[in-house]
């Protein structure tokens, strides 16, 4: 059994009991064994019932999309390690390695590095200081080219 979700929207035991038996049991499609391993029914019926109460209210949708984020966010810290150790493997395959390193460096604050022949996104709401912020990033990142062209204009 895992630990119960951290959620202050919680305070009843079975609802905890409830939303925790969910996650170890897979999800939504288990709601029904759920509520009756956290006490709401015996009766397959009536467990369907509690079930489809307990996930349509707020409080513990609120606590399953919490409990969720937070496996993630811990299976991420492992995913990062197992990335780091490919890429620092020199037994690993040369390909193996790179890709480890590009996914890194693709969730790192460095973030993907953006290709020479990249358009610049300039959204027709966006401000013009925002445009002009745009532009001047791109230009110092190397990612933009503005060398004044000669443009012949038909008389």
């Amino acid at each position: 059994m895992s630990t119960p979700p951290n959620s202050p929207a919680l305070t009843d035991a079975r609802e905890i009991s409830f939303v925790t038996a969910l996650l170890d049991l897979g999800g939504p499609h288990y709601a029904a064994e759920a509520a009756k391993r956290a006490g709401y029914a015996q009766a397959d019926v009536d467990a369907d019932y509690a079930a489809a109460l307990l996930l349509s209210h707020p409080r513990i949708a609120k606590a399953i999309a919490s409990a969720v984020k937070h496996r993630f966010d811990v299976a991420a810290a492992t995913a990062f390690n197992t990335m780091l150790e490919i890429c620092m493997n020199p037994k690993a395959p040369a390909n193996a390695r790179i890709t480890a390193a590009q996914e890194i460096l693709n969730r790192s604050s460095v973030g993907p590095i953006m290709s020479r022949s990249a358009t610049l996104n300039l959204n027709a709401d966006t401000g013009v200081e925002a445009l002009l912020e745009k532009a001047r990033k791109a230009k110092e990142a190397g990612m933009l080219d503005i060398t004044p062209i000669e443009v012949e204009h038909p008389d």
